[in-house]
């Protein structure tokens, strides 16, 4: 008998793993494809890396003082010392953003009625940040808070601000 005739006919067990290769193959590279394209669908949210910034100290910030300080991204953010809670000194502090979620304008803060607000269209924030009337409240767009921290072994306040960008991101 030759070689050729001693091989039974059908899928031997090196044919078997060879299309099963093969096919784990093909699903993982399309799997692959299928994922990144997915991702340029729908992007995922990714956190941002951020960082304590120091605003000042317990003694420079009387209660009902507000300061304003810009990120390393440029962005305003006002810094208000609401009440004097000896128990949690971060939430003595309010930190928001200026710019008015409607369309980008800047929010003044009234200390005479505790309120913000943007003089564009006369959108009126409380002192929470929270959007009261006018268009901002109508689109339900509070303005941005940012975290503060109260080191209270040094008395350090400190606002958590987003990293700058780097290399055009």
């Amino acid at each position: 008998m030759t070689p050729a005739q001693d091989k039974p006919e059908g899928t031997t067990r090196r044919g078997f793993a060879s299309w099963v290769l093969m096919f784990l193959g093909i699903a993982a590279g399309y799997g692959l494809g299928a994922l990144h394209f997915f991702k340029y669908l729908v992007p995922l949210r990714q956190e941002r890396p951020s960082r304590e910034m120091f605003i000042g100290t317990l003694d420079t910030f009387p209660v009902g003082a507000t300061r304003t300080v810009r990120d390393p991204r440029g962005q305003e953010i006002m810094i208000a010392r609401i009440t004097d809670d000896a128990a949690d000194r971060s939430r003595n502090f309010r930190a928001l953003s200026t710019k008015c979620p409607h369309l980008g304008c800047k929010v003044h803060w009234e200390a005479g009625q505790d309120r913000f607000r943007c003089p564009c269209h006369e959108g009126i924030f409380d002192k929470q940040g929270r959007a009261v009337s006018g268009p901002p409240a109508q689109e339900n767009k509070d303005l941005l808070e940012f975290e503060v921290r109260v080191r209270p072994e040094t008395g350090a306040v400190y606002v958590m601000v987003a990293e700058e960008a780097r290399y055009g991101a």
